[in-house]
């Protein structure tokens, strides 16, 4: 089963504007300097349930403000939760079409499996992707959406295709 961690609802800080923030719970990376290790091991947190993705949508539009959505983590592309990462960014983007969804990864953009379906269908439904390990000698707290200088941001462009962001791109 699925866990999480924790979910943000007002969150000014893990995307542009307001966001939702949904924190998976488990990562292997487990990068020296991690702002959240509390996400590192998979048995902790909560259990994820339909009801989790009811409480993310009505977040997301709470008081007639939609908010984006960012997915962090632990690791949202681990095998343990790439099924709930899908359900949750599926459900998000079919009752707010025009949010930016964005998602946070230690795995390259390059390595991921675009094959896999459900990751396919992730990729479908998110548009913006953090991507790299946090390196702690690296660090540098001046980046847009990032922790480390070797992340990088990538974006859909309006043809659906990824591309490296320049860093203006995104909002």
């Amino acid at each position: 089963m699925s866990r999480y961690n924790t979910i943000i609802k007002n969150d000014v800080v893990n995307g542009k504007g307001v966001c939702v923030s949904f924190f998976v719970q488990g990562c292997k990376h487990r990068c020296p300097g991690c702002f959240n290790p509390e996400t590192w091991d998979f048995n902790g947190g909560h259990p994820f349930t339909k009801e989790t993705i009811h409480e993310i949508i009505k977040a997301i539009g709470a008081n007639g403000i939609e908010r984006n959505f960012s997915i962090l983590g632990g690791e949202p592309l681990s095998l343990q939760n790439i099924s709930m990462v899908e359900q949750v960014v599926s459900a998000v983007r079919a009752t707010y079409p025009n949010i930016k969804i964005y998602l946070w990864t230690g795995f390259k953009f390059q390595n991921l499996d675009y094959g896999d379906p459900v990751v396919k269908k992730i990729f479908d439904n998110i548009d913006v992707i953090i991507d790299g390990k946090f390196i702690e000698s690296q660090k540098n707290l001046n980046l847009d959406l990032r922790g480390s200088s070797n992340q990088k941001i990538w974006v859909k462009n309006n043809k659906n295709i990824w591309e490296e962001s320049n860093g203006q791109d995104y909002c």
